[in-house]
C-alpha cells in the first residue's frame, strides 16, 4: 500500500492510479446522465412505489376495518393454535436435540464402531429426550408453585381482615382528633354508599347473568388451552423429527422460484435470522432462570414473604427486555406490601441491585451481541413493538427489528462497496463533503478520524471490493 500524504489532507489508497481511473469513468458517467437524462426509469420506479404503497394502504384498511376479514383472520389463528404452539416449542427445543444427537453420533463413532443404527435412531431419541426434560421440568415447577399460590391466597384472606381492621382503627383514631376532617369523611363514605347501592341495583345485578356467562367462557377457555398445548406437544415432535425435510424443501423452493442472486440473499437472510431469534431467545431464557435462582436465594436470605412465587414472577417477566424486571417487581411489591411495608421497601432496592447485576454483568456475558442492536434501537425497537402488538410485541419485538435492521444495513454496504467508499460509520464521523472529481472523503480540518483506524478501513475494504469485483457474486 501507498501512502501519500500532504499538508491539507490525508489520502491512502491501494492503487491511487486504478482509484483515479474508477473516478474518472464514474464522473463521465455522471455527466453522461446528466446530458441523457431519460425520465422514463424514474417514473416506472415511482409509478411502482405509488402502487405498492397504495395497496398495503388498502388492505390495513380492509383488515381494519371490515369485520368479517377480522373475524376470519382470527377464526384461522384459533384454528392454527396447536400448530403455532407446537411450532414455537420446536424452536425453543431444537438446539437441545441437536446437542443430543451430537452427542449420540459422538457416542456411535467412538465406542461402537460407527453403528449406523444408533446414528439414524438418534434423531428420535434426541426428540423424546428433550421432550422428556421439558415436561420435567414444567411438573417440578408446577409442584413447586402451586402449594405456594394455594399459601399465599390462604395468608391473603387470613391478614386482610386483620389489616383492614387495623387502617380502620387507625382512621377512626385521626378522625376523633380533627371534628372538620370527620365531617368531610362521613360525607364521602355517604355518597359512596349511594354510589355503590346504585351500581349494584343498575349495574351488577342486571349483568349477573353476563357475568357467569363469562365465567363459563373463561373455564372453557382455559380447557381449550390445555388441550391445544396436548396437541401442540405431538405437532412439536413431528416437526422436530421432519425438520431437515421442511429445512431442504424450503431451500429447494426458494431456488426454484427466484433467481440465484435473489435466492442466496434469501437463504443468507434466513439463517441471520435465525441466528439473531436463537441467540436472543436462548440468551434471554438462561439469563432469566439465573436471575430468578439469584433472586430466591437473595429472598431466602432476608426472610422475604413469598419467595418462590416472587422470584418465579420475576424471573418470568424478566424475559422481556429493559422493562420486564420492573414489570414483575410491581405485582410482587404489592403482594409483599399487605404482608410487611418494610419489607417491600427492601425488596424494591434488591430488585434495583438485581436489575444493575443483570444488566451489566450477567446479560452482556450470556447474550454478548447476539442481535447487533445498541441499547437506543432496543428501547425504540420494545416501545413500538408493544404499543403496536402488546406483550408479544415487548418479547419478539428486539429480535424482529435486528433482523429489519440487518438487511438494511446490508443493502446499504452493498451500495456502498459498488461505490467503492468506506463501510465503517466512523468513518463519516468528521466527513465534510465527498469530492465530486476524485470521488474522496474530504473531513474536517483536513483529518481524518483516526489515521492508523482509517489505514486499517481502508485495508479491509479494499479486500472486500476485491471480493466483490467477481460479477457473478
Amino acid at each position: 500500500m501507498q501512502m501519500k500524504k500532504g499538508p491539507e489532507e490525508i489520502l491512502i489508497s491501494k492503487n491511487p492510479d486504478a482509484e483515479n481511473r474508477y473516478a474518472n469513468s464514474q464522473k463521465q458517467k455522471e455527466q453522461q446522465s446528466r446530458t441523457n437524462w431519460n425520465i422514463r426509469p424514474y417514473l416506472a420506479i415511482g409509478l411502482t412505489a405509488f402502487i405498492v404503497l397504495g395497496c398495503s394502504i388498502v388492505l390495513y384498511f380492509f383488515i381494519a376495518r371490515y369485520d368479517g376479514a377480522s373475524a376470519n383472520i382470527e377464526k384461522v389463528i384459533s384454528v392454527l393454535q396447536p400448530i403455532i404452539i407446537g411450532a414455537i416449542i420446536a424452536y425453543l427445543l431444537n438446539p437441545m436435540v441437536n446437542t443430543i444427537q451430537g452427542w449420540l453420533e459422538k457416542l456411535a463413532d467412538d465406542h461402537f464402531n460407527g453403528n449406523e443404527k444408533l446414528k439414524k435412531s438418534s434423531r428420535t431419541i434426541g426428540v423424546f429426550i428433550a421432550m422428556i426434560i421439558m415436561l420435567f421440568v414444567i411438573s417440578i415447577v408446577l409442584r413447586s408453585l402451586i402449594p405456594q399460590l394455594y399459601e399465599t391466597v390462604q395468608g391473603l384472606a387470613v391478614t386482610l381482615p386483620t389489616q383492614a381492621n387495623n387502617t380502620s382503627d387507625w382512621i377512626q383514631s385521626v378522625l376523633e382528633e380533627n371534628k372538620l376532617l370527620a365531617e368531610y369523611a362521613d360525607n364521602i363514605i355517604k355518597q359512596g354508599t349511594e354510589s355503590m347501592e346504585a351500581w349494584l341495583k343498575s349495574e351488577l345485578l342486571p349483568q349477573s347473568k353476563e357475568i357467569i356467562t363469562s365465567v363459563t367462557s373463561g373455564i372453557l377457555v382455559f380447557v381449550k388451552g390445555i388441550i391445544n398445548f396436548i396437541i401442540g406437544l405431538i405437532v412439536c415432535i413431528y416437526l422436530l423429527l421432519e425438520k431437515d425435510h421442511f429445512v431442504g424443501a424450503g431451500k429447494k423452493l426458494t431456488y426454484g422460484l427466484f433467481t440465484a442472486k435473489a435466492a442466496n440473499n434469501i437463504v443468507r437472510v434466513a439463517r441471520k435470522s435465525n441466528q439473531i431469534f436463537s441467540g436472543f431467545i436462548g440468551g434471554k431464557i438462561i439469563d432469566s432462570v439465573i436471575v430468578g435462582i439469584l433472586c430466591y436465594i437473595v429472598l431466602i436470605i432476608v426472610h422475604m414473604p413469598y419467595a418462590l412465587l416472587v422470584s418465579c414472577i420475576v424471573g418470568v417477566t424478566n424475559v422481556v427486555p429493559f422493562f420486564g424486571p420492573y414489570i414483575g417487581a410491581i405485582p410482587s411489591f404489592c403482594l409483599i406490601l399487605l404482608e410487611s411495608p418494610p419489607k417491600a421497601v427492601y425488596f424494591a432496592i434488591i430488585i434495583l441491585i438485581l436489575q444493575q447485576v443483570d444488566g451489566n454483568i450477567i446479560g452482556p456475558k450470556i447474550l454478548g451481541q447476539s442481535t447487533g442492536l445498541s441499547s437506543f434501537w432496543v428501547v425504540f425497537a420494545i416501545l413500538l413493538s408493544g404499543g403496536l402488538f402488546g406483550f408479544v410485541g415487548m418479547l419478539f419485538g428486539v429480535p424482529v427489528f435486528a433482523v429489519i435492521y440487518y438487511v438494511f444495513n446490508e443493502a446499504v454496504k452493498n451500495k456502498l462497496k459498488h461505490k467503492r467508499m468506506p463501510i465503517n460509520s466512523k468513518t463519516y464521523v468528521n466527513v465534510e463533503y465527498l469530492d465530486e472529481d476524485t470521488r474522496k472523503l474530504v473531513y474536517m480540518n483536513r483529518q481524518p478520524y483516526n489515521i492508523n483506524r482509517l489505514k486499517k478501513d481502508k485495508e479491509e475494504e479494499s479486500e472486500d471490493l476485491e471480493e466483490s469485483e467477481d460479477p457473478e457474486e
